[in-house]
């Protein structure tokens, strides 16, 4: 979005922008280059466009995955892999402009180093790279692993990547599967597995077991949802108490959630670090599942499972993995006290992406905070930026030409992984670029003409 939405609008000369992406495909990640036909965008195809143009997504839709019956609409939830296809389209129409050199190395990052007012970059393998700025757009990072000290043979019965396509198709078909994890990744794998034909029972467990909701009607808009931000958590809990009360239908929540979105980064800047940490402890959970709901296919696909006994919600944290023997695992959970036994042949870690830049396993993000290029933000979730997405050094200092965009902002912005907000946040960091090249370049001029002046004078 950064290639196409921003620079390809906005440079007026040529920019030379060096992609470095290890996956086989560039532009899709990992949410998209998902081939199943059961895992679908949950969000409406009016949000998902990645230019200015809302409907943008829609005719292209309509273009090129066109329905017999009932043509694409703006309300519809496209399948995910049809939305990698889209940005594949328009990154090769930003690759095609003038203005615009793009490169793609197949390869990761190990390091990024400050040289001068430049940047020198590191790759996996091969020569350094120079770059007069660097954004940072790695997106969610893998889950943290689940199990750490297993011997091989039963190390490979957990899948801790969701999304490795060989260790999933490699679960036989009759074999019980624990997932651990309830929120939107495990709804994929399970629906996943139930699509291609698997028997064997399947359970999902969380320390709540709270499922996400789904789509459906909004209330009517509201005026001034909220007139005055509030200050605390209390606060804000206790005004949308009060407007969603007697909604049986769920169409005030959603109206409300639905209305927070625009102003969630207002919210979340005007709350201390204790409140944002009193709202992750006690909160989050509850916002998850509301703000990021299913499609109402999926959801109903999820409740005929759980119907049918297919699939198995229970409360629960993991406290021990063990062998069981040469094919199978013993996992013991733990609940208000009350200890609990699964015997299964493979677990899959659905807990979400490692949000501490930290603990992560990429060895970019851990060098940045070693070398002090960045720093964690207040809450532990990401990088620290400033309000312009510049990385945040560990003296304090924001860089002039290192970003960041999307996941690695979570702890600054609290939401920024939907189109609209990362769409928005990419043209921002686009104007901050291409007005810091700009500057650089009149300074040039500057110094250029002030050296030839005192030539002419000697002269």
């Amino acid at each position: 979005m950064l290639a196409l939405q921003a620079l390809r609008q906005q440079a007026r000369r040529v920019v030379e922008v060096t992609i470095l992406e290890p996956r086989p495909v560039l532009g899709v990640g990992v949410a998209y280059s998902t081939s199943s036909p059961v895992h679908l965008l949950n969000t409406r195809a009016c949000n998902m466009s990645v230019t200015d143009d809302p409907d943008d997504f829609v005719r292209w839709l309509r273009a090129e995955r066109p329905r017999r019956i009932l043509n694409w609409t703006r309300d519809d939830f496209a399948p995910r892999a049809y939305f990698g296809e889209y940005l594949q389209a328009r990154l090769r129409e930003a690759c095609a402009a003038s203005h615009l050199n793009v490169h793609w190395l197949r390869d990761p990052v190990d390091a990024v180093k400050r040289t001068g007012d430049s940047w020198e970059i590191i790759p996996a393998h091969g020569d350094a790279l120079p770059a007069d700025a660097v954004i940072l757009a790695t997106g969610n990072e893998r889950p943290r692993p689940l199990a750490r000290d297993l011997q091989p043979a039963a190390q490979s019965l957990v899948i801790e990547d969701p999304w490795d396509a060989e260790q999933k198709a490699a679960i036989p078909a009759d074999a019980p599967v624990l997932l651990v994890g309830t929120s939107l990744t495990a709804v994929d794998i399970a629906l996943e597995l139930l699509h291609r034909g698997h028997k064997g029972p399947i359970t999902a467990i969380s320390r709540h077991g709270l499922l996400p909701r789904s789509h459906g009607p909004l209330a009517p808009a509201r005026e001034g949802l909220l007139n005055a931000l509030p200050s605390s958590v209390r606060a804000l809990v206790r005004h949308v108490r009060e407007v969603t009360a007697n909604d049986p239908g769920g169409e005030k929540w959603r109206r409300v959630f639905t209305d927070l979105r625009g102003i969630t980064p207002s919210l979340w800047r005007g709350l201390s670090v204790t409140e944002r940490r009193r709202f992750l402890r006690h909160l989050r959970v509850i916002w998850d599942v509301h703000r990021h709901r299913l499609p109402p296919l999926v959801h109903s696909r999820l409740q005929r499972a759980i119907t049918a006994r297919r699939l198995t919600i229970v409360r629960g944290r993991i406290v021990a993995i063990e062998p069981a023997d040469s094919q199978s695992l013993r996992v013991v959970s733990e609940s208000r006290g009350a200890s609990r036994v699964f015997h299964v042949a493979r677990v899959v870690n659905c807990t979400g992406p490692e949000l501490n830049p930290a603990n992560s396993s990429n060895p970019l993000l851990q060098g940045l905070v070693l070398d002090g290029v960045a720093r964690l933000d207040a809450l532990g979730m990401g990088l620290a930026v400033d309000a312009e997405s510049r990385v945040i050094g560990a003296n304090g200092s924001a860089h002039a030409t290192l970003f960041a965009l999307g996941a690695l902002t979570r702890g600054t912005r609290w939401e920024i992984s939907a189109i609209p907000e990362l769409r928005d946040q990419a043209n921002a960091v686009a104007r901050q670029l291409l007005q810091t090249f700009e500057r650089r370049r009149a300074r040039v001029r500057a110094a250029e003409s002030r050296t030839d002046g005192s030539l002419r004078m000697s002269a």
